[in-house]
């Protein structure tokens, strides 16, 4: 089956039986660490522990796990509670921080009357979990700046510095509205913009797109890189719509960009489509998945050289690293990975890698925005110059992943593998039908693409662990061994 998951080109991994049982043991999360994304255990724990934590007058309404991740040796978590005091009325949110004590590590030891316990403060021995509570981090409403309004200064001395049709805008105010926040990363606000009577020519934007990166330089470096495919055959697109940057603050880590028209996602699209089943999805976003293949290809062929590269082998170095990570934290796993990454190694030695070409790096469906005239590519915050087959992989592995998450089945538990192996049949097609709309305008490598495909794969199955991510791992797992053909190898091995 050309250009599905289950290769048709074969990768030569020496010892199939040893990559399985590494597989299978990165398939097994320890109690220990799948209590930390479970709402309901967090929740008792914190019930349990109220006294200590100096919340005996809270009522505990609700716990979603927020993210987590492995640094520093263990893992750091945010759980987000909704709360309220007593017989009050008004519920709070608080987001509740966590570090993680390994098992072997002491344990904190918490007096059963502490003097005077710290709100929200403490530890949860149930979870080997140290805890603080802290306000909920409320997302910017506006780039830094001293009063209400300072964002329309900023932005007007933005669009004023860039000169010619902007050289004489004056705004006499603008409305923010945040569209996502992402806390130490981004802040992405829309500003409708209101410009004094009589004093708007048709050039000056209605509103603009405003990202405040974190980053120093992250603003800069998405301007660059924005600004050149802005320029290049893919600004004149007619397959695909992308944002023309306006301008940039580096000082204020501030970009603005014009609006490009559309008012879903295809991730959103994909949720309605397969809620109606597999084959229904299927046959509802298969014209969209092509143009979008076409519309990849053009990014790919639009000639900016501009960026870092990022390789075969600075990936296959961060994946091995990430494993070092987690086998220091987790040791039963050590060595879980060496196999594969040795054998994809060897046949990626064996083959002529592709010249780098301007890369989204992060192509997956929330990244598509429908509803204008055309798919809208956004978010080039990580646009770097690397090989074809790292964005056709990520959108192939994303699509199919979402649209399993959405699937009707029967039962609530997560899909058995026969389950899945049904559902990934029609899908293996529309992903098929994505390569055809990028081979309209460029060839594929189904070798590098196979070796990707097995690489960024490894990479999930990791970040499952890192990120504790658990509730897609049996999904993640499933896409790799297709990719492997590992077929039922080592499922029943016990290892």
């Amino acid at each position: 089956m050309p250009h599905s998951f289950r290769s048709a080109t074969p990768l030569s991994v020496p010892d199939p039986a040893a990559v399985a049982a590494g597989l299978d043991r990165l398939g097994r999360p320890p109690e220990w660490l799948l209590a930390l994304e479970d709402p309901d255990r967090v929740l008792a724990e914190l019930r349990a522990n109220r006294a200590p934590l100096g919340i005996d007058g809270t009522v505990l309404q609700g716990c979603k796990f927020k993210r987590a991740d492995l640094a520093g040796g263990t893992w750091s978590t945010l759980h987000r509670l909704r709360v309220r005091d007593g017989d009050e009325a008004d519920v709070a949110e608080i987001d509740l921080r966590g570090r993680l004590r390994l098992p072997g590590q002491a344990s904190e030891r918490v007096p059963a009357q502490p003097p005077a316990p710290e709100r929200w403060h403490g530890y949860l021995p149930g979870l080997r979990l140290q805890v603080e509570g802290q306000p909920v981090d409320a997302a910017p409403l506006a780039p830094p700046g001293s009063d209400e309004h300072e964002p329309a200064r900023l932005i007007e001395a933005a669009l004023r510095a860039r000169g010619g049709r902007f050289s004489g805008l004056r705004l006499a105010g603008c409305r923010p509205r945040v569209m996502r926040y992402r806390p130490g990363l981004r802040c992405t606000i829309r500003y409708d913009l209101a410009y004094p009577p009589g004093a708007r020519p048709d050039e000056w934007p209605d509103a603009v797109i405003a990202k405040v990166y974190e980053e120093e330089g992250q603003a800069q470096h998405t301007y660059t890189a924005m600004a050149a495919l802005w320029r290049s055959p893919l600004g004149r697109s007619t397959t695909v719509t992308i944002a023309e940057p306006l301008a940039v603050d580096d000082e204020h880590r501030l970009l603005l960009q014009r609006l490009v028209p559309g008012d879903r996602t295809l991730k959103g699209e994909i949720d309605d489509a397969f809620a109606g089943g597999t084959r229904a999805g299927v046959a509802a976003l298969s014209g969209v998945v092509r143009r979008v293949g076409r519309g990849l290809a053009e990014l790919h062929g639009c000639g900016v050289d501009y960026g870092q590269e990022v390789t075969w082998a600075s990936q296959i170095a961060s994946v091995r690293a990430t494993a070092a990570q987690l086998t220091a934290a987790v040791p039963e796993l050590s060595g879980a990975v060496d196999p594969l990454l040795a054998g994809l190694d060897l046949d990626a030695y064996g083959t002529r890698s592709a010249a780098l070409v301007p890369t989204h790096r992060s192509f997956r469906p929330a990244q598509i925005l429908l509803g204008g005239p055309h798919p809208a590519i956004v978010d080039f915050d990580g646009y770097c110059r690397a090989e074809p087959a790292l964005d056709l992989s990520v959108f192939r592995t994303t699509l199919c992943d979402l649209a399993l998450r959405v699937i009707p089945r029967s039962g609530t538990a997560s899909p058995t593998p026969a389950e899945l192996a049904t559902s990934m049949s029609p899908l293996d097609e529309l992903c098929a039908t994505f390569l055809a709309g990028y081979e309209e305008i460029r060839p594929v490598d189904p070798a590098r693409l196979a070796l990707w495909d097995a690489l960024l794969g490894t990479k999930d199955i990791l970040d499952c662990w890192r990120k504790v991510k658990f509730e897609h791992l049996d999904r993640r797992m499933h896409f790799l061994r297709r990719r492997l053909d590992l077929g039922l190898i080592g499922l029943d091995s016990g290892a």
